[in-house]
This record gives structure tokens, sequence and C-alpha cells, in this order.
């Protein structure tokens, strides 16, 4: 009982993960900022040397990455069905 896609679906998908990953990007910078007023204070070189600093100060992007990936995965099934379908007339 699979349902086949149609290139609609796709397309909206992609807008839709795309206007998401943007609110995360969004997001993900206010949180950073936040972060790096609380915790850095203007030590910026200190800060870089640990390695966990690091990684805290990316995590609040990981969720738009991960969309902005599966919204270019749409885009292309999108694309590939609509150049594999024929132009109606």
């Amino acid at each position: 009982m699979a349902h086949e896609k149609t290139p609609q679906e796709y397309l909206i998908k992609a807008k839709v993960y795309r206007f998401v990953s943007l609110l995360f990007v969004t997001l993900g910078i206010f949180i950073f900022c936040v972060m790096y007023i609380q915790n850095v204070e203007g030590r910026l070189v200190e800060a870089l040397k640990e390695p966990m600093t690091i990684a805290v100060f990316l995590i609040p992007f990981f969720p738009a990455a991960v969309l902005t990936y599966l919204a270019d995965s749409a885009e292309k099934k999108y694309r590939k069905m609509v150049e594999a379908k024929p132009l109606k007339k």
C-alpha cells in the first residue's frame, strides 16, 4: 500500500524543510550569542583552545544542518521526477 509521491509533495517538503531550517538558524544564532556573552566574555582565544567550548557553540546549529540536508534531498528528488516526466500538452 505504498503510495507513490508526486513531484509537488517533494517540492512542498523541500520548501517546508528550508523554512524550518532558517528558523533554526535564526534560533541558533540567538542561542550562540547568549552563550557567547555568558561564557566567553571577551576571552575568545582562551575559549577556542577548549574543544568542548567549540562543540557547545556548534550544537545549536545542528538541527538547521540536518533540515538543510533533508531539504536538499527533497529538491533533488523533485528535480529528478520533473525531468523524467514528459511535458504535457
